[in-house]
Protein backbone atom coordinates (compact mmCIF):
# COMPACT_ATOMS: atom_id res chain seq x y z
CA UNK A 1 0.00 0.00 0.00
CA UNK A 2 2.81 2.39 0.88
CA UNK A 3 4.28 2.02 -2.61
CA UNK A 4 1.02 3.05 -4.34
CA UNK A 5 0.68 6.10 -2.07
CA UNK A 6 4.21 7.14 -2.96
CA UNK A 7 3.49 6.74 -6.68
CA UNK A 8 0.30 8.80 -6.35
CA UNK A 9 2.05 11.57 -4.43
CA UNK A 10 4.90 11.62 -6.95
CA UNK A 11 2.44 11.84 -9.84
CA UNK A 12 0.58 14.73 -8.22
CA UNK A 13 3.83 16.59 -7.57
CA UNK A 14 4.91 16.10 -11.20
CA UNK A 15 1.55 17.35 -12.49
CA UNK A 16 1.78 20.41 -10.23
CA UNK A 17 5.32 21.17 -11.45
CA UNK A 18 4.26 20.77 -15.09
CA UNK A 19 1.38 23.20 -14.54
CA UNK A 20 3.73 25.74 -12.99
CA UNK A 21 6.20 25.45 -15.85
CA UNK A 22 3.59 25.78 -18.60
CA UNK A 23 1.43 28.40 -16.92
CA UNK A 24 -1.45 25.93 -17.23
CA UNK A 25 -1.54 26.63 -21.00
CA UNK A 26 -5.33 26.89 -20.86
CA UNK A 27 -5.63 30.18 -22.65
CA UNK A 28 -4.53 33.79 -22.51
CA UNK A 29 -3.72 35.53 -19.27
CA UNK A 30 -3.88 39.19 -18.28
CA UNK A 31 -0.19 39.57 -19.08
CA UNK A 32 -0.51 37.62 -22.32
CA UNK A 33 -3.38 38.93 -24.49
CA UNK A 34 -5.32 36.51 -26.66
CA UNK A 35 -4.53 36.26 -30.34
CA UNK A 36 -7.19 37.51 -32.76
CA UNK A 37 -7.72 33.97 -34.08
CA UNK A 38 -8.28 32.60 -30.58
CA UNK A 39 -10.84 35.32 -29.87
CA UNK A 40 -12.59 34.94 -33.22
CA UNK A 41 -12.92 31.15 -33.05
CA UNK A 42 -13.94 31.20 -29.39
CA UNK A 43 -16.58 33.82 -30.24
CA UNK A 44 -18.06 31.58 -32.93
CA UNK A 45 -16.31 32.56 -36.16
CA UNK A 46 -16.06 29.53 -38.45
CA UNK A 47 -12.84 28.75 -40.37
CA UNK A 48 -12.84 28.01 -44.09
CA UNK A 49 -9.50 26.86 -45.55
CA UNK A 50 -9.03 28.62 -48.88
CA UNK A 51 -6.04 26.83 -50.35
CA UNK A 52 -8.19 23.98 -51.74
CA UNK A 53 -11.15 26.14 -52.74
CA UNK A 54 -12.08 27.97 -55.92
CA UNK A 55 -10.23 30.95 -57.41
CA UNK A 56 -13.20 33.09 -56.30
CA UNK A 57 -12.53 32.36 -52.63
CA UNK A 58 -8.79 32.91 -53.15
CA UNK A 59 -9.60 36.34 -54.65
CA UNK A 60 -11.74 37.13 -51.60
CA UNK A 61 -8.88 36.06 -49.34
CA UNK A 62 -6.50 38.36 -51.21
CA UNK A 63 -8.94 41.29 -51.09
CA UNK A 64 -9.24 41.40 -47.29
CA UNK A 65 -6.71 43.73 -45.67
CA UNK A 66 -4.44 42.00 -43.13
CA UNK A 67 -5.60 42.32 -39.52
CA UNK A 68 -9.03 43.69 -40.39
CA UNK A 69 -12.56 42.39 -39.99
CA UNK A 70 -14.53 43.15 -43.13
CA UNK A 71 -18.30 43.55 -42.79
CA UNK A 72 -20.80 42.65 -45.52
CA UNK A 73 -24.52 43.36 -45.26
CA UNK A 74 -27.32 42.41 -47.65
CA UNK A 75 -31.08 42.37 -47.11
CA UNK A 76 -30.68 42.77 -43.35
CA UNK A 77 -28.14 39.94 -43.02
CA UNK A 78 -24.66 40.87 -41.80
CA UNK A 79 -21.53 38.75 -41.76
CA UNK A 80 -17.97 39.55 -40.83
CA UNK A 81 -14.92 37.93 -42.38
CA UNK A 82 -11.29 37.84 -41.28
CA UNK A 83 -8.44 36.51 -43.43
CA UNK A 84 -5.51 34.68 -41.88
CA UNK A 85 -2.81 34.71 -44.56
CA UNK A 86 -0.52 32.38 -42.61
CA UNK A 87 -2.96 29.46 -42.74
CA UNK A 88 -4.81 30.63 -45.89
CA UNK A 89 -8.08 30.55 -43.96
CA UNK A 90 -11.13 32.80 -43.97
CA UNK A 91 -13.09 33.14 -40.72
CA UNK A 92 -16.82 33.88 -41.12
CA UNK A 93 -18.92 35.19 -38.25
CA UNK A 94 -22.49 36.39 -37.97
CA UNK A 95 -23.55 39.40 -35.91
CA UNK A 96 -23.90 37.32 -32.71
CA UNK A 97 -20.33 36.01 -33.08
CA UNK A 98 -19.09 39.55 -33.71
CA UNK A 99 -20.81 40.87 -30.55
CA UNK A 100 -19.30 38.02 -28.52
CA UNK A 101 -15.88 38.84 -30.02
CA UNK A 102 -16.28 42.46 -28.88
CA UNK A 103 -17.12 41.38 -25.32
CA UNK A 104 -14.26 38.88 -25.16
CA UNK A 105 -11.70 41.34 -26.44
CA UNK A 106 -12.43 44.07 -23.88
CA UNK A 107 -9.18 45.80 -22.97
CA UNK A 108 -7.30 44.24 -25.88
CA UNK A 109 -6.42 45.59 -29.26
CA UNK A 110 -9.26 44.76 -31.64
CA UNK A 111 -9.05 43.99 -35.31
CA UNK A 112 -10.20 47.11 -37.12
CA UNK A 113 -13.65 46.68 -38.66
CA UNK A 114 -14.16 47.99 -42.21
CA UNK A 115 -17.03 47.81 -44.69
CA UNK A 116 -16.62 45.35 -47.58
CA UNK A 117 -16.07 46.82 -51.02
CA UNK A 118 -17.42 44.07 -53.29
CA UNK A 119 -20.52 42.57 -51.65
CA UNK A 120 -21.56 40.45 -54.67
CA UNK A 121 -18.19 38.71 -54.63
CA UNK A 122 -18.44 38.08 -50.89
CA UNK A 123 -21.97 36.65 -51.04
CA UNK A 124 -20.94 34.35 -53.90
CA UNK A 125 -18.08 33.04 -51.77
CA UNK A 126 -20.34 32.78 -48.74
CA UNK A 127 -22.70 30.49 -50.69
CA UNK A 128 -19.69 28.28 -51.55
CA UNK A 129 -18.72 28.29 -47.86
CA UNK A 130 -22.20 27.07 -46.91
CA UNK A 131 -22.26 24.44 -49.66
CA UNK A 132 -18.95 23.12 -48.32
CA UNK A 133 -20.67 22.61 -44.95
CA UNK A 134 -19.62 25.88 -43.37
CA UNK A 135 -21.61 27.67 -40.69
CA UNK A 136 -23.16 30.08 -39.75
CA UNK A 137 -26.08 29.55 -42.07
CA UNK A 138 -27.84 32.48 -43.66
CA UNK A 139 -31.27 33.15 -42.15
Amino acid sequence: MTSSKTVTKTALVLIFIAMLLTGCASGPTASQPASPLYLLTTAGFQPWPVNLQTPKSQALMNSIPPGKLVTYTSDGTTYHVYADETSQTLYFGDEAAYRKYLVMSQGQQLCERVEGQNPQHFWGCFVEFQEAGGKPRAK
